[in-house]
């Protein structure tokens, strides 16, 4: 019996070492309540800080293995001067925004890219557009803090600054830009000022739904007061509403001035006349599908779910799945409170007419679906319109894609 006891305690000690005594470059085994240990040829590297722009670019070229963009990447700002990253010069310059058109010339550039609309510049960006630019725009912000996150886990430390994102910009992948006139520049700033008055209205409808409701628990004085602030929020209400399709019909008229959009148009996504605040929502919703290439990528855009699963999160546009949300409301006559599992195939059939309109739009003629349209060879070519963003390279001996 003693025998046997020995050899059981040598065999359990020969385990516990084999578990903790490893080969070099081989990470232990876990136990349990312990942390995971790593050897020394699994050591984290040292982290690179950068301190130098050319470092940077140098570092996005390599790691990356990207190109910068041709032309001028410009970082705004509302109150601060921009910041302009030439790669012809590797160079970044702190340029007031009302010189920005004088600077661009004098370094020759005929490209520019930013990385955000911004109201307060759009005069500068439509001066640029009209003096022959080709401008670029970021369709996603958080594309520069992508690039950062995926430098970092290269352990290359980006500071956060405003020099060091204007080189970043410059990086981004083409796919992410849109090519924007001095049209939809103008259309887009009518579009933001209909955009907060349609919100005004939303709160004060919201908060006077919250004050609506009595308690009975109040005493005559609490009502009395209560019913006065009741009187008052449905004034500032009706004149917030009249506020609402004023902005409105004033924003469908900007729209109309810039674009081809007619009353025929509005009729046939089910718009009544009459109803201005319908018909700006349409308006908002052609300016969102100037520059989505795909019916795909707008319903993405619209956060219209096509699969079943709904836990996973779902990157899209707030305010265009709300646009579409209401409109389909307002055209299909639907009850929310009932009718909410319509709404979604309902938003769906109204972003496939409202992409069709806005590509009609783009390509300036009536019955053309997508861009201009050429024969080559006795097959029928199809050419993307302006403001659909880069596209893709293409080797000399490939032939193109024929469109039935």
């Amino acid at each position: 019996m003693e025998a046997e006891k020995k050899a059981r305690t040598k065999k359990t000690e020969r385990k516990k070492t084999a578990k903790k005594t490893t080969k070099e470059g081989v990470k232990e085994k876990r136990t349990k309540g312990s942390r995971k240990k790593t050897t020394e040829e699994t050591a984290t590297k040292q982290v690179i800080r950068v301190n130098d722009v050319g470092e940077l670019v140098e570092y996005c070229k390599t790691l990356l293995g990207r190109k910068p963009f041709e032309g001028a990447a410009v970082d705004f700002h509302q109150k601060k001067p921009a910041y302009v990253y030439l790669p012809a010069d590797n160079s970044v310059t702190k340029v007031d925004t009302q010189k920005l058109l004088d600077f661009l010339k004098e370094k020759g550039v005929q490209r520019v890219l930013i990385d955000a609309l911004n109201k307060k510049r759009l005069p500068t960006l439509v001066r640029l557009c009209e003096a022959g630019f080709e401008v670029f725009v970021l369709r996603r912000t958080y594309a520069i803090e992508q690039l950062r996150q995926e430098l970092r886990r290269r352990n290359v430390e980006v500071p956060k600054s405003d020099k060091y994102d204007a080189v970043l910009l410059a990086f981004t992948p083409p796919k992410k830009w849109a090519l924007v006139d001095a049209k939809f520049l103008k259309a887009w700033k009518a579009m933001t000022e209909w955009r907060y008055a349609d919100a005004t209205f939303r709160i004060e409808q919201q908060r006077y739904d919250a004050n609506s409701e009595m308690s009975k628990e109040d005493e005559d004085e609490e009502l009395r007061i209560k019913e006065l602030i009741r009187v008052k929020l449905e004034e500032v209400q009706r004149l917030l509403e009249e506020v609402q399709k004023l902005e409105a019909q004033l924003f469908v008229l900007k729209v109309q001035k810039q674009y081809n959009v007619t009353e025929e148009d509005f009729q046939k996504l089910g718009i009544e006349t009459d109803d201005t605040v319908a018909k700006a929502y349409a308006c908002e919703a052609i300016l969102e599908s100037m520059h989505c290439d795909t019916l795909v990528g707008f319903i993405n855009k619209a956060g219209i779910r096509l699969a079943e699963n709904r836990r996973k999160p779902f990157l899209h546009d707030r305010r265009l799945s709300h646009v579409l949300h209401q409109l389909a409301i307002k055209v299909y006559h639907l009850d929310v409170n009932n009718q909410r599992g319509k709404i979604r195939y309902k938003k769906l059939r109204l972003a496939k007419k409202i992409l069709k309109l806005s590509r009609r739009i783009r390509s300036g003629r009536v019955g053309e679906a997508w861009g201009r349209t050429s024969r080559r060879g006795g097959l029928l070519i199809c050419t993307p319109p302006f403001g659909a963003g880069p596209a893709k390279s293409r080797s000399s001996d490939q032939h193109p894609v024929p469109r039935p």
